[in-house]
């Protein structure tokens, strides 16, 4: 990059200067923490941005060259726990959505469950009325059936 004092930008129809330009932070390897002026409309990856660059200090850096692998090396182990926690929680996430599917699943097999023992109470009763009702009809009627029952001998 070269150091200008004015530049003026054709695609985007303004002109630089130290005025209208905003202060910034070098965050490459080489300059890294050296701050410089550039023009307020810079983005990254931005070709058709004016291009307008002047360094604020006029020696180089040598604290940023210095500092900047650290840096980068503390900025891509986050990144890394960062990765590593995202994961996590998409796995924390898959196993709740498992936990609330299985919870579905138990209360269906208890309502079944439920149902059928109210299904086998009635059962029961039905029978036990059946059973007394048998009962008190064989008491009413026990002399014809306690002829056909014995033997001749």
């Amino acid at each position: 990059m070269s150091e200008t004092s004015n530049y003026y930008s054709s695609t985007s129809g303004h002109l630089c200067d130290l005025d209208h330009c905003t202060l910034r932070t070098s965050l490459k390897l080489h300059t890294f923490g050296r701050r410089f002026y550039g023009c307020r409309y810079w983005s990254p990856g931005d070709d058709r941005a004016c291009k307008f660059f002047k360094w604020l200090d006029t020696n180089t850096c040598t604290h940023g060259a210095a500092t900047a692998p650290i840096v980068l090396t503390k900025f891509r182990r986050l990144e890394h726990e960062v990765e590593l926690a995202n994961e996590e929680l998409k796995q924390a996430r898959a196993m709740g959505e498992a936990a609330k599917r299985k919870a579905e699943r138990d209360k269906v097999a208890h309502r079944i469950s439920k149902e059928k023992a109210k299904k086998f109470k009635i059962t029961l009763v039905i029978s036990w009325v059946m059973f007394g009702v048998l009962l008190i009809l064989s008491t009413r009627f026990g002399d014809v059936r306690s002829k056909q029952m014995c033997l001749p001998g």
